[in-house]
Parts: C-alpha cells; structure tokens; sequence
C-alpha cells in the first residue's frame, strides 16, 4: 500500500496573490489565444517562485486553475 504523499502548504505573499489575480482577470479579458498563453505562461514563472523546490507546474496547469478560477456556475 501506499504512503500518502505529505503536502506542504504553500505561502504566496499577498502582493503575489494580487498580482496572480490581475492575470487571472487579464487572461479571461483576452480574446487572443496567444495571448492567453503568455499570460498563463507570466503567472507559471511568478508562482514557481513560491512553491517548492523542484516542484513542476506546467502552463496547461495554470489554464486549468484559470479555468476553474473563473467564478461562473
């Protein structure tokens, strides 16, 4: 059986909270899927400043938490 995998709660400083935020905003206000992407892609590199170590976030990820981000039923 398995061990279940010990998660540490990552901590993003509240400027970076806002500033993930404004992407989340800014990638719904696009109309440009390139665009779109590179917004993701901003916010990728400006999260994996505050996550662990070795930890892998991809862009297709951080689309997805956009996604679900989105705040509509």
């Amino acid at each position: 059986m398995a061990m279940p995998m010990k998660r540490t709660p990552i901590e993003i400083p509240p400027k970076v909270a806002r500033r993930f935020a404004a992407h989340l905003q800014a990638y719904h206000a696009e109309q440009d899927a390139n665009r779109r992407d590179e917004i993701a892609a901003e916010a990728r590199h400006m999260l994996l400043e505050h996550i662990p170590a070795g930890s892998k976030l991809r862009v297709s990820e951080v689309k997805e938490l956009f996604e679900l981000m989105r705040g509509e039923p």
